[in-house]
C-alpha cells in the first residue's frame, strides 16, 4: 500500500557548462530510480551551490528532506581534497562547484543524521570526506583490474553486470542479501578507494580486493557503493533492492522524527 505522504529526497547536482551558460543538473536515471518502487518519492535537486547558502537557509532546506542521494558524474573529485596533486597527463573532468557544495552538504546532512546513499562519485566523495584517499587510475595499479566500461559498447552493455563483489558478511548489504555471499555489479569507474575513511565499515570488495561498498555504523543510515544501482532497477533485482532499502531507511527516519 502506498504511503499517503511522499518522501522528499535530495539529489545532488553537477554544474555543467554548455556554451556560454552553466546549468545545475542531476542525471535522469537517478531521479527516476527513486520513483521506481511503491513508496511515493519527490526527488528534489540540490543545486551545486549549497556552500554559498547562509546557515539558516541550509538548515531550512535540510529540514524539508528525508534523505539524500549522491550521484555519479563524469567529473572526479579534485585530488587536493585528499592532499594530493593532479598527476601529469591527468585528463579527468573537474567540477569545483560540486566539490565545494557537497562538502558543505555533508556537514549539514550528518548533523541532522539524515539517511544518505552515495553512488560512484558520491561513494568516492564520502570516502575522502571521512579522511580516506583515492587511486587516480585503477588500471595502472598492479594487481587491480581495469574497472572502466567499454565506451565502444552500447550503454545497455556498459551498465550490464561486469563482475561479482564479495559481501563482508556483516552490515547493510549482507542483511539485504542474506542468502548470498556475493552479488553481480556493473563497473563504470576509473578511480577507487586507496585508503578507507575513518569510521567506515567495508561492505563489499571486488575480486581484486578493491573496496566497492562501505557503510558508517554510527549514522542512522549511510551506505555508499562504487557501482550504479540506479541503472534499470526494473530489470536488475540487486539494483532494486539497494534503492528500496535506501527508501525504507528514509521512511524509518521520517517516522522516528514525527514521534519526537
Amino acid at each position: 500500500m502506498r504511503n499517503a505522504s511522499p518522501l522528499f529526497i535530495g539529489v545532488c547536482a553537477d554544474l555543467i557548462v554548455r556554451g556560454p551558460h552553466a546549468y545545475h543538473q542531476s542525471g535522469d536515471k537517478y531521479i527516476r530510480a527513486l520513483m521506481h518502487g511503491d513508496t511515493p518519492v519527490v526527488p528534489l535537486v540540490i543545486p551545486a551551490l549549497f556552500h554559498t547558502l547562509s546557515e539558516a537557509c541550509k538548515s531550512a532546506f535540510i529540514e524539508k528532506l528525508d534523505g539524500v542521494l549522491l550521484t555519479g558524474s563524469y567529473s572526479n573529485l579534485h585530488p587536493s581534497y585528499y592532499e594530493e596533486a593532479e598527476q601529469e597527463g591527468d585528463d579527468a573532468e573537474r567540477d569545483p562547484h560540486r566539490d565545494a557544495s557537497n562538502w558543505a552538504l555533508f556537514d549539514s546532512v550528518l548533523t541532522a543524521d539524515l539517511p544518505m546513499l552515495g553512488i560512484c562519485r558520491g561513494f568516492q566523495e564520502l570516502n575522502v570526506y571521512f579522511g580516506g584517499s583515492l587511486h587516480h587510475r585503477l588500471h595502472e595499479i598492479k594487481g587491480l583490474m581495469d574497472h572502466r566500461e567499454d565506451k565502444e559498447q552500447p550503454v545497455e552493455q556498459q551498465y550490464a553486470p561486469a563482475h561479482p563483489v564479495q559481501l563482508s558478511g556483516q552490515g547493510i548489504l549482507s542483511e539485504w542479501f542474506a542468502s548470498q555471499q556475493s552479488i553481480q555489479v556493473n563497473s563504470i569507474h576509473m578511480q577507487g578507494v586507496k585508503e578507507l575513511g575513518h569510521g567506515l565499515q567495508v561492505e563489499a570488495r571486488a575480486e581484486d580486493g578493491l573496496i566497492e561498498a562501505f557503510s558508517r555504523p554510527h549514522s542512522s543510515f549511510l551506505l555508499a557503493v562504487q557501482w550504479h544501482p540506479e541503472w534499470r532497477p526494473e530489470q536488475y533485482p540487486q539494483n532494486a533492492r539497494i534503492l528500496t532499502g535506501f527508501i525504507e531507511a528514509c521512511q524509518t527516519w521520517r517516522d522516528k522524527r514525527s514521534q519526537r
